[in-house]
């Protein structure tokens, strides 16, 4: 078996890139979470139990996405298909955030999507 080389500075980088961009997700879910608790507590929320479960599903993803960042950032191997395939289904939907939402917004899940995606591929492969 032979041993893995070490990591070029460019591989370094992209995976602080994609580990960043990975919590930054992380973070994001979060803060939709925290928005739909506040609207519960407030009232304004129309079925309570959908809205505890949306909260309870994000806060699943909130934990991944941080295993997943914190694994990238490690340059652990099992890390790169999660974030890979998160962030493949963002590409859709940054395609179709321009049907509904600001272009600021779809261009930014967009990007950030294809970024990580690029990232994360740049590591090359760890072993």
């Amino acid at each position: 078996m032979t041993s893995a080389s070490a990591p070029t500075p460019q591989q370094l980088t992209r995976g602080r890139v994609a580990a960043g961009l990975v919590a930054l997700e992380a973070m994001a879910i979060a803060g939709f979470a925290v928005f739909y608790l506040v609207e519960l507590v407030l009232g304004e929320g129309q079925d309570p139990m959908i809205v505890i479960m949306s909260v309870v599903t994000m806060l699943v993803f909130v934990v991944g996405l941080g295993y997943v960042a914190a694994g990238l950032r490690r340059r652990h191997p099992r890390a790169q298909a999660p974030a890979i395939a998160f962030n493949g289904l963002l590409v859709p939907l940054g395609i179709a955030l321009f049907q509904f939402a600001p272009a600021w917004l779809a261009a930014t899940v967009l990007i950030a999507a294809v970024v990580t995606i690029v990232s994360v591929i740049g590591m090359g492969r760890l072993d």
